[in-house]
């Protein structure tokens, strides 16, 4: 008898799973918009020295960014500090060309970033050189929303 129920149950879902089965651009689409997520594990004793730093260098790079035209948004994401990974920085794209880096794009953020914020070169590698102390990048992926 168990079986013929296993049977049964093994050939119905045989039978339905085609049918359920969902197709892109017709049951859901994906935005053309993107959303890059970088995910970091920082040491629990350095997340409000790791937040402040970042402030310093990660945000107000996106800031220009934003302003510039060349990103949508940007956020810093931090978890419970107990947990590992803790912090989650994410930047939104129109598109994916709007990813691709150029010596221009790069030579108008630096002098954006010196003219705004009165940082140079030398300042800004300062403040990044002790991440590598306290903090590990643990995955970076892509994002498309879903669209239904």
């Amino acid at each position: 008898m168990k079986n013929l129920i296993s049977t049964l149950t093994l050939m119905a879902t045989l039978f339905v799973a085609p049918l359920t089965t969902a197709e892109i651009w017709k049951d859901y689409g994906l935005s053309e918009e993107v959303t890059e997520l970088t995910v970091v594990s920082v040491k629990p004793n350095y997340v409000d020295a790791y937040l402040t730093r970042l402030k310093k260098t990660w945000v107000s790079s996106m800031e220009i960014q934003k302003d510039m035209g060349v990103v949508m948004d940007y956020n810093v994401w931090a978890a419970n500090v107990a947990a590992q990974p803790n912090v989650f920085l994410t930047v939104t794209y129109k598109n994916m060309g709007a990813m691709q880096g150029s010596k221009e794009g790069y030579d108008a953020l630096m002098k954006a970033m010196t003219e705004r914020f009165n940082a140079d070169q030398d300042e800004q590698e300062e403040l990044a050189q002790g991440y590598e102390d306290y903090r590990e990048i643990v995955d970076y992926v892509i994002l498309n929303r879903v669209e239904y």
